[in-house]
């Protein structure tokens, strides 16, 4: 195990921030930044997002409006010039950003002559659950082969696909022949690319899948294991705190494997307040 602790988890980050502010127009992919910061790229953008407080995409958004505030105080140059290198398509769409910013227009901005520094919001204080120590076992996880439907649309409409898939199972005859349910999560939901979710059952061995489900291999590995009491609303709460506090001071580093949310029980035989999950985090 790795001697990891929170000042090198933040210094890891700190790499892709100032990156950012650096250049914030050079694109990049997200398995390039998560390269920077020397992370897995499926749990990167968790991490970042637990510590920092805001999305890969917000703190680029806002590095590209500090420069264009910049741009507006010190130059004549248009404001359509500057859409376009701060990755605008156009000024109309700039300009709406720009008024969110610093709730002025950017030529009444430019017109006031105010020093852009004034606008160079600090990074969010990233607000965590301490009514709760988090009671994390790490556990060797055997391999598991489930059947899944990939979830495809929103993130707010993964419960039709996880409605989807339970019908599969009771038209193919299978009810009551599930082990548990698995959830199998690759990258961040709140990340703009890379998010990959697939619903699954697990089953005896003999069945067959059909139709959108497939079958997944899921390998074996380490796990830090933490068990999530109470409605699924707050599994994504409890995920933030799992990357944000206990990760990163734990002294292990996230693998390149998928998270997993394990169903102990389900709706259908227990109450919100009494569902237990099991949230799987793979460690090296």
């Amino acid at each position: 195990m790795k001697p990891t602790t929170r000042n090198d988890y933040s210094k890891r980050i700190a790499r892709v921030t100032e990156a950012i502010f650096r250049d914030p127009a050079k694109a990049r992919a997200l398995e390039d930044w998560a390269a920077l910061a020397n992370f897995s790229p499926y749990h990167f953008h968790r991490i970042y997002r637990a510590m920092q407080g805001e999305t890969l995409a917000d703190t680029i958004r806002r590095a590209r409006l500090i420069r264009a505030a910049r741009a507006l105080a010190t130059s004549a140059r248009s404001v359509t010039d500057i859409a376009l290198d701060a990755g605008y398509e156009n000024a109309q769409s700039f300009s709406r950003a720009f008024r969110g910013f610093v709730a002025v227009s950017p030529s009444a901005f430019r017109a006031t002559h105010r020093a852009a520094a004034d606008f160079t919001l600090p990074s969010p204080v990233v607000v965590t659950r301490k009514d709760e120590v988090m009671n994390v076992e790490i556990n060797d996880l055997a391999p598991i082969h489930a059947h899944v439907l990939e979830h495809k649309g929103p993130v707010a409409s993964i419960p039709e696909t996880w409605a989807a898939l339970w019908r599969w199972h009771m038209q193919a005859g299978l009810a009551g022949r599930a082990l548990y349910p698995i959830g199998v999560c690759y990258g961040d939901p709140e990340a703009d690319c890379g998010f990959r979710y697939f619903a699954g059952l697990v089953f005896p061995d003999g069945v067959t899948a059909s139709g959108d489900v497939t079958t997944a291999d899921i390998p074996s590995g380490r796990y830090a294991s933490y068990r999530h009491i109470g409605p699924y609303g707050g599994i994504a709460a409890a995920f933030q705190q799992l990357y944000g506090e206990w990760l990163p001071t734990s002294g292990h580093e996230p693998d390149d494997r998928p998270s997993l949310e394990i169903y102990r029980n389900t709706p259908y035989d227990a109450p919100p307040e009494g569902l237990i999950t099991d949230l799987l985090v793979p460690v090296k």
